[in-house]
């Protein structure tokens, strides 16, 4: 497609705060390959996730922010900190690293701290959003966290929602990023979208396209929790438009109008003008959600069909050596949607349009020139999903082609032999993460998951014996489960010894928009009750059930086991570092001892 002639459109695409900075965002890495090839636009990539992180452990170091954590005294607090923080960035050696001992420590603190953190800085964020007072330093830290974006001096500024927990923190970078913001002591003075020119911005991201009803958010005032304290806040008169689904081809149109001059109105601008006038050109553009006399409606979504022919992410913007893992890790994206798309809790399906993969040989083409380009040799394939006849077409390319990489992927215990995990492990996979979710044949049954429960045992000692590690999905409480079915899996798992090589352990959530919410009578749920205090993007509710345990039962079995459940494994905290999981999977050939 030839590029439009006339001004160069500046674009910030933005990946906000809060979660575990151990690699870097590949949903804005590619949308700037995506745009850049497109349209004529300018595109930075600003991963705020990350300096919030290396702002938070740096103004602990400097004492700026003095805090206690696990019952220690401020210093002591610090220390433990900025130790934890230097172990993960590879500052003590990759010896002390791979240290289980010193690791299991460092990862208990690091975790510690971030939820101790985040939840404060997730409070002032709320606050900047109501319009509420917040400390002056903590105005200080997110005025220094936006600069950069600011700086920049962007047209438009994209923010990529990757999960419900980033949406406060990026509602309140996007109301500073405007314009610089006025401190008057301990208040935020004026509304940023009112001084002066100000860039238009476009929200988007996984957490929107999993709402079943994501106009909401545009068509009214909703509900933010201070506590126990609801206030209610236009969310659009904060935001100019929201894509909701795949982005390229919407972030696309709307860049390519933008370069044409022409005028736009979407968002928060559709309640500034009459009731029943609208911007046509909104409804030309993918996936837009926008105001059509007085009511939201959803463009129909328009995918990047061909994956073959998108261009490599773009990971340029990124110090690829300040995130928090001594071994850079990048994470790749070779197929979208899930090929089985029938789980009833799930509803990850619903990010991507359908279901395609790129050639396999595409493949082990692009992770090669992603390792020339930027010195890197291990990867998360980041597919919902690898099925068997896949993962065995990738790494006989790989091997093929002889590319020195490693890598971990997702997959179901199901229809995978042994050679082709053999296979696997020779073009260097070393990681597993294995939905197993039950071992119950009856919950697998009820779940859709679409494994037996009498071969999974056999796949994962294969998957061990061939040098991979296995980490496993367990959801804990499905409806229906009954006491016996819920140590049968504790049991079965303990079994398998040294096979398991980490969990990551859930109780089961109803989303809003799964199967086991839209026929609940069929998985024995007798009502479904709405959660007090519900945050915008939530669809998380509450339930009775007619048989099994009930939800309050889960949720005290389930503190019950988790002591028994960290002793199964290498490290209770491979579950929520996955990238230092595959270091550790990989060390002895992949990473050079200090």
């Amino acid at each position: 497609m030839t590029k439009l002639p006339g001004k160069l459109l500046r674009i910030a695409l933005v990946f906000p705060p809060a979660m575990p900075p151990t690699s870097p965002p590949l949903g804005i890495a590619g949308l700037k390959s995506y745009l850049e090839a497109e349209a004529n636009v300018e595109v930075r990539n600003f991963d705020l996730n990350l300096a919030y992180f290396q702002q938070a452990f740096g103004w602990i170091d400097d004492r700026r922010i003095r805090m206690r954590i696990k019952k220690m005294d401020i210093e002591t607090t610090a220390g433990k900190v900025v130790a934890a923080r230097s172990s993960f960035l590879g500052k003590e050696g990759l010896s002390r690293f791979f240290d289980l001992t010193d690791y299991n420590e460092h990862a208990g603190t690091y975790a510690a701290f971030s939820s101790v953190f985040n939840g404060l800085f997730d409070s002032f964020a709320r606050r900047v959003l109501v319009g509420l007072p917040i400390p002056p330093l903590a105005g200080r830290f997110f005025d220094e966290l936006i600069e950069p974006v600011r700086a920049f001096r962007p047209d438009l500024v994209g923010f990529s929602i990757l999960f419900s927990q980033q949406l406060f923190f990026a509602l309140a970078l996007a109301k500073l990023c405007a314009a610089p913001p006025t401190w008057s002591g301990h208040a935020l003075a004026g509304s940023p979208r009112a001084l002066g020119e100000a860039p238009q911005i476009v929200f988007g991201g996984a957490t929107f396209s999993v709402m079943p009803d994501p106009g909401r958010l545009l068509t009214g005032p909703v509900p933010v929790y201070l506590g126990d304290e609801p206030r209610e806040v236009n969310i659009g008169q904060l935001i100019d438009y929201l894509i909701v689904g795949e982005g390229e081809r919407g972030l696309e149109a709307l860049a390519r109008r933008a370069a044409r001059g022409q005028a736009a109105v979407a968002g928060s601008q559709a309640y500034g003008i009459a009731a029943g006038e609208r911007n046509d050109a909104d409804e030309s553009i993918p996936g837009l959600l926008h105001i059509k006399n007085g009511k939201a409606v959803r463009n129909p979504a328009e995918a990047a069909l061909d994956l073959n022919a998108l261009s490599l992410p773009d990971f340029s913007d990124f110090p690829l050596d300040r995130y928090h893992s001594p071994v850079p890790v990048l994470p790749y994206l070779s197929s979208r949607g899930c090929p089985w798309r029938r789980c009833a809790f799930c509803t990850h399906q619903k990010t991507y349009l359908n279901y395609r993969e790129e050639d396999a040989a595409t493949t082990a083409e692009r992770l090669s020139a992603l390792q020339e380009k930027y010195g890197v040799s291990h990867f998360c394939l980041i597919d919902e999903m690898v099925h068997p006849r896949r993962l065995g077409q990738i790494a006989a390319h790989i091997i093929r082609k002889d590319v020195q990489v490693y890598f971990a992927a997702y997959a179901k215990p199901s229809g995978f032999s042994p050679e082709v995990l053999e296979r696997a492990h020779r073009a260097g996979l070393r990681l597993m993460m294995w939905g197993l979710e039950s071992s119950s044949q009856r919950i697998l049954d009820l779940m859709c998951k679409g494994t037996d429960a009498n071969k999974m045992a056999t796949i994962l000692e294969s998957s061990s014996k061939a040098g991979v590690w296995n980490l496993l999905f367990l959801i804990f409480g499905f409806p229906t489960e009954t006491r016996e079915e819920w140590v049968s899996t504790l049991d079965f798992v303990e079994s398998l010894g040294s096979s398991v090589h980490a969990l990551s352990r859930s109780r089961f959530v109803l989303l809003e928009g799964s199967e086991v919410f839209l026929n609940p009578q069929h998985f024995g749920i007798k009502r479904i009750i709405d959660r007090p205090q519900r945050d915008p993007v939530s669809i998380a509710y509450d339930y009775e059930v007619s048989e099994g345990l009930t939800q309050e039962e889960v949720s005290v079995m389930f503190r019950e086991v988790l002591v028994r459940l960290s002793n199964v494994g290498r490290s209770p905290w491979f579950g929520q570092f996955r990238e230092h999981m595959l270091l550790f999977a990989s060390k002895r050939k992949s990473c050079r001892q200090d």
